[in-house]
């Protein structure tokens, strides 16, 4: 199956969690040398956190065979040195239904808890970084993985 990547929007995201795509409007705090907008995104998150960095690298094909889930925590994606792109799923018994979306540097997704997703694709370059931010020991306690059918991402 091949499923095209689209620019993530707001709307087009909140089946599966939430986006920032940059500030808008007046800002809450701003002095000559700075402008601060709070509040532009929330989501709740139970206890303590961490932060890690996931690396990827481009493949000769751009595909996945497999997702994970979390079922206690959201967890937030930050692109740190170029975009890449990021296959979602709500339901592992419909792999037809993957939607794949492009995210920029400065830009933030929060992905719901029980939302299946796949690994990264560096977009337009060879590897992409970003920052994972998640409840404290979800790689060892909370992690569920699913095989799927050979999903083939286009730009």
């Amino acid at each position: 199956m091949e499923i095209k990547a689209k620019i993530i929007t707001a709307e087009n995201i909140v089946s599966f969690g939430k986006v920032v795509v940059g500030a808008s409007g007046a800002p809450t705090s701003q002095a000559s040398d700075y402008k601060f907008w709070s509040d532009i995104m929330s989501y709740k998150i139970e206890g303590e956190t961490e932060v890690g960095i996931c690396t990827v690298y481009k493949q000769s094909k751009s595909t996945i065979t497999g997702m994970e889930r979390h079922l206690t925590t959201p967890e937030i994606l930050i692109p740190i040195d170029g975009p890449f792109m990021l296959p979602l799923l709500k339901d592992k018994n419909k792999p037809e239904e993957t939607e794949t979306f492009i995210l920029e540097v400065g830009q933030a997704v929060v992905i719901n808890e029980k939302v299946w997703h796949g690994a990264c694709l560096p977009f337009g370059r060879d590897e992409s970084s970003y920052f994972v931010i998640f409840k404290k020991g979800t790689p060892f306690n909370d992690v569920e993985k699913t095989e799927i059918s050979e999903i083939t991402i286009f730009s």
